[in-house]
């Protein structure tokens, strides 16, 4: 499914690192939500990307704006990484069954069983307020980005 502005963002349920079910809809009315899709945890570009919005959090913060990152790794890994790295924002686990969430916003790679690069920034309506890509799983999307689409919501 390809997503496009003005869409209605698929909700989604799934697990933090400590076992809490976040779910995107309950930010709905309340905060904007910034969905961010990764391929791997303990990589250097996706790592470099989220050491990039945790030292910048203020900002989306300051936007009422809650960041969210998906992955298909599991929630224990998740959880050291989070920790080693000091990422105060949750990190999902779109484990199991495996890249369902991905696969809803059109992101999931069948070929090497992750998600993509894309971020969906999701408005208080809960429709997409924007959205975009890297070029490719080893780029990086730029902050300048995030912050282009945080003043869309």
């Amino acid at each position: 499914m390809a997503l496009s502005v003005g869409d209605e963002a698929p909700d989604f349920t799934l697990n933090d690192t400590d076992g809490n079910a976040v779910t995107l809809s309950s930010f709905r009315g309340e905060r904007s939500v910034t969905v961010v899709f990764i391929p791997f945890a303990f990589t250097g570009v996706c790592q470099g990307e989220l050491c990039e919005l945790r030292d910048h959090l203020e900002t989306f913060r300051s936007a009422d704006n809650e960041v969210l990152v998906i992955t298909c790794d599991r929630a224990p890994s998740l959880k050291e990484w989070g920790a080693q790295q000091g990422y105060t924002f949750p990190l999902l686990s779109d484990g199991w069954p495996h890249g369902e969430v991905s696969r809803a916003y059109g992101c999931f790679n069948e070929a090497l069983g992750c998600a993509e690069r894309l971020t969906v920034v999701v408005g208080k309506d809960g429709n997409v307020a924007d959205l975009f890509r890297s070029g490719g799983l080893g780029e990086a999307r730029p902050l300048s980005s995030y912050t282009d689409a945080l003043a869309k919501v």
